[in-house]
């Protein structure tokens, strides 16, 4: 977002930062009229309207010429934030080179012992790992790890302000013979060189609750139950012996028992015994 007046300068960084980091930034294009350093309202209201933990919010002043600020939000409350005054810089337009891939993660460098050891630095170096992360990921391809930021820190002496280079690179990677493919790395853009200005660091009871990770109750164990490859939960469960005769089935009516016939004895009567009598005289 920028402020009034902005330069255009500010407006083209921006742009480059906001093609670098998609699709996780969002560019508000209309000017607002606050400064984030003296009312924090209208960014926490921003902040919660679209959802954003990190803001960039540009201007230019007779005093603060070419001004960026990057802050932080937790809870939709400011942070920390930290105010940078661009010197020099050159547009990823001014290199001739192809730009990374939509929604690549880049590799960051920070070098400077000032990044390890001055409170100021330190906050920078963790808005500027969360403003280009990306998405967390367990694995990722090698062929995704097309261009690296480097930053480098440069503490300021008596009188002077240190300063924080940001140099951006595109990864080419070359047939070198082997399964490892020989790399190289081209100045893609944008080149910033900035100086420190004003900072805002955490108050202690926020960066408490920030910081504050949410205790994880342990899984409860399960007896005789498994995930199996297919990610199917398999039981196993005891059951007493069972009667398999008494189980009822389905009721067919090509299945339903019929009663057997039985013929009847007939008892033999005297004429039956002349008539057997008579044949057995004709056969003697």
């Amino acid at each position: 977002m920028f402020g009034t007046p902005c330069s255009s300068v500010i407006k083209s960084i921006f742009g480059d930062l906001a093609a670098i980091t998609k699709p996780h930034s969002k560019k508000l294009d209309r000017k607002k009229t606050f400064r984030p350093f003296e009312d924090t309202e209208p960014v926490e209201y921003l902040s919660k309207a679209n959802d954003a933990s990190l803001f960039f919010f540009g201007s230019h002043q007779k005093k603060r010429p070419h001004n960026m600020i990057i802050g932080r939000c937790f809870n939709h409350q400011v942070l920390d934030m930290v105010e940078l005054g661009v010197e020099e810089w050159k547009l990823l337009s001014d290199f001739k080179v192809e730009a990374n891939a939509l929604g690549s993660k880049p590799m960051m460098m920070f070098a400077g012992d000032a990044f390890d050891t001055d409170s100021v630095y330190i906050t920078l170096k963790s808005l500027l790992a969360d403003v280009f992360k990306g998405t967390i990921v367990d694995t990722i391809s090698l062929v995704g790890l097309d261009h690296v930021i480097k930053f480098l820190a440069l503490p300021g002496t008596e009188g002077k302000p240190g300063k924080v280079l940001m140099r951006h690179y595109r990864v080419v990677m070359k047939k070198s013979g082997t399964r490892v493919p020989k790399i190289e790395l081209v100045e893609m853009g944008p080149r910033l060189d900035m100086v420190m200005r004003r900072n805002r660091q955490p108050a202690g009871e926020l960066l408490k609750n920030a910081m504050n990770k949410p205790v994880k109750g342990k899984p409860r164990k399960r007896k005789n139950i498994e995930t199996n490859v297919l990610g199917d939960t398999v039981a196993r469960i005891h059951m007493r012996p069972q009667d398999y005769s008494k189980l009822q089935t389905r009721k067919v009516k090509a299945l339903k028992k019929k009663p057997v016939k039985v013929d009847k004895a007939v008892e033999p009567t005297a004429k039956h015994l002349k008539i057997l009598l008579m044949a057995a005289t004709r056969i003697a």
